[in-house]
């Protein structure tokens, strides 16, 4: 993906359209554009908008925030209100919406078209935000499909500025044989997220609560027990089911688990499969109610083989794993 700045600073045509016409030298663009977007998270999500609180999510100073607040005021961006904290203006809103939309688009063509790993997929957003225009942004949305939320759950405004209904709870308020779908999964803090992609989590996975304890909880995720911590639970925000087909079958498991001679209906690739690995796993028939049987197993969890569609084709067990199941029968 190539990526272009929106404006150049030192461009006379540029000079008052938008952040970087006027941004003063001492300033850094893109991190008033940061600073943007995380009130624009703020503001959505109905928490303090202090430069405290701002700096403590912003990852920047309080000296820092306070200095590039102070100038964001005068130019228009910010507003002090009544409670002695900060607020956006309509412009601030129309330019930190922008990032936030940039940011989470990339993250979805990372997820769905590149072999980047899920740790990486912040970074380089983050990278990538500053230097997309406002054209180049919706074009990258109609390529996508306008997605309404981002692999990690997250909404994605729409290009007028309107946000998509979320809902959902934290997990971490749900009761024990409650199922659900991992809506929204937090990627920060990055050491914590990594656990998780460990783990195999992902928004869009199907689960039932099945213990909550104060320490940890365990889950049956897509047909698979996961303990995870209270620290691990915190970063998840899980929704109910919307219909029937939202829910995992009774003794449905992954093809990773198949034994020899048996048979099994595909039920579906899981959405931790993402970009080429998914497009190729389609392309290999592995597509729902598709009849899969397991041929050959490799020693040492090497590549296994299936039958599918009348082809066999080998996997490497992490592959496998990506593949939920219905179980029906020896061959």
């Amino acid at each position: 993906m190539k990526f272009e700045r929106r404006h150049s600073p030192e461009s006379p045509e540029n000079s008052g359209k938008g952040i970087s016409g006027v941004v003063p030298k001492d300033v850094h663009r893109e991190r008033l554009e940061d600073l943007l977007r995380t009130m624009v998270e703020c503001e959505h999500g109905g928490r303090s908008m202090s430069a405290e609180h701002l700096a403590g999510v912003s990852g920047l100073s309080l000296k820092e925030v306070l200095r590039v607040l102070g100038w964001a005021c005068e130019a228009g961006f910010v507003a002090v209100v009544e409670t002695g904290e900060w607020a956006l203006t309509g412009q601030g809103r129309e330019n930190g919406l922008l990032v936030m939309r940039a940011h989470r688009l990339i993250e979805t063509r990372l997820a769905r078209e590149s072999g980047e790993s899920p740790e990486r997929w912040h970074t380089i957003a983050h990278a990538g935000e500053h230097r997309l225009t406002h054209e180049e942004i919706n074009r990258l949305a109609d390529h996508l499909g306008n997605p309404c939320f981002d692999p990690h759950g997250d909404p994605i405004p729409s290009r007028d500025g309107r946000w998509p209904t979320e809902g959902g709870r934290p997990l971490l308020a749900w009761q024990a044989g409650c199922a659900g779908v991992i809506q929204h999964v937090e990627d920060e803090p990055p050491v914590l997220f990594a656990q998780l992609v460990a783990l195999g989590v992902f928004a869009g996975m199907r689960f039932t609560l099945l213990e909550m304890k104060a320490s940890m909880c365990r889950l049956l995720i897509e047909g698979r027990e996961v303990l995870l911590s209270a620290k691990l639970a915190a970063l998840i925000r899980a929704r109910q089911p919307v219909c029937e087909e939202d829910l995992v079958p009774s003794g449905a498991r992954r093809l990773s688990e198949l034994s020899i001679g048996e048979s099994a209906k595909v039920l579906r690739l899981l959405p931790g499969c993402i970009g080429p690995e998914r497009a190729r796993l389609l392309d290999l028939g592995f597509v729902p109610r598709s009849r899969v049987s397991f041929a050959l197993q490799s020693p040492f969890r090497g590549p296994s083989a299936f039958h599918v569609r009348g082809t066999l084709i080998a996997l490497r067990y992490e592959q496998a794993e990506q593949v939920l199941i219905q179980p029906i029968g020896v061959v």
